[in-house]
């Protein structure tokens, strides 16, 4: 079997385990580097690939620059050797592959770092305050912009949302086929829900404009674009920056900016660990740890400031 040949059975194999087209992608992408990188050594059957090649292949990730001339992350280096890694773990499994000479391959250790770039409570309001609800369109971003705040939403979990998902009366979120392919229920704000009523009774329509459109041009896609289409990514993060800049907030805002408050401010609150896991849909809770840690990190800047023995 070819590199390419198991790179397409493999393809198949994440499909029927219900990976989402993104990840699936982005394994292929990383699977196509490593067959130009064997191809460039002359090296195409794919049972003779050594594990010293594969080890010579992560130096290559290491020292070779981007097309942009950076350095990869280890991040980076780890997501383009994890397709490795389980294509051979795969093939292995199915019997292609009489041994697997990825299994001893170690990831590059990557460094904890914090979320940046945190909104405080009052540049989170300054932000939401800045969309002008008595148009249609600031409305359904105020609409967007309290939903964020309220749930930490992913923004593909933002943009894939339908009507159908919001539950007004339980003030709940019902989030399908998130991150993992995971579903979850996220509580909403009673801010937020306000909104959302208001949004759905009556902003949306005016969106939508389904009176005299083709049925099956119609969407239950909760948040609509002026051409009555499902949001596009380019216009939610239009948006997000739009209002930022409105409310002269001089940090870099974006949809994970959101989470990384929603997480924060929760925390910060006194929520429980495991409940805001639960919220953000994190699989380990060492994910949501680092959250706790930049309260810790305030306390800390706190305790500096104001404590009159490190003032002394």
């Amino acid at each position: 079997m070819t590199l390419p040949e198991a790179i397409e059975r493999y393809r198949s194999q994440l499909e029927l385990l219900n990976y989402s087209p993104a990840t699936i992608a982005a394994y292929c992408r990383s699977l196509d580097r490593f067959a130009a990188f064997l191809a460039g050594i002359g090296q195409h059957d794919l049972a003779a690939v050594t594990t010293q090649q594969i080890h010579n292949y992560q130096r290559d990730i290491y020292y070779c620059p981007t097309v942009h001339g950076a350095a990869r992350s280890p991040k980076t280096q780890n997501q383009l050797l994890i397709a490795v890694k389980n294509l051979f773990a795969f093939l292995h499994e199915e019997g292609i592959l009489v041994r697997n000479p990825a299994a001893e391959l170690h990831y590059a250790r990557e460094p904890q770092t914090l979320p940046r770039n945190i909104l405080t409570p009052q540049e989170a309001r300054r932000v939401i305050e800045a969309a002008d609800i008595q148009t249609v369109l600031g409305y359904r971003d105020r609409t967007i912009l309290e939903v964020l705040y309220a749930t930490g939403v992913r923004k593909a979990e933002l943009l894939a949302l339908t009507v159908g998902n919001v539950n007004l009366e339980e003030e709940l979120l019902r989030i399908n086929n998130g991150k993992g392919a995971k579903d979850r229920i996220a509580p909403l704000s009673t801010v937020a829900c306000r909104f959302l009523e208001t949004y759905i009774k009556a902003i949306r329509p005016q969106l939508a404009r389904e009176h005299g459109k083709p049925h099956e041009q119609r969407t239950d896609r909760l948040f609509l674009s002026t051409q009555a289409r499902p949001l596009a990514r380019t216009t939610l993060d239009t948006l997000i920056e739009k209002y930022a800049k409105a409310a002269r907030i001089k940090k870099r805002v974006t949809c994970h900016v959101w989470r990384h408050t929603c997480a924060t401010h929760l925390l910060q609150n006194k929520a429980n660990l495991r409940h805001v896991q639960e919220i953000l849909g994190h699989r380990s809770l060492v994910t949501t740890e680092r959250y706790l840690r930049v309260t810790i990190t305030e306390l800390k800047e706190a305790h500096r400031k104001f404590h009159p023995r490190e003032k002394s």
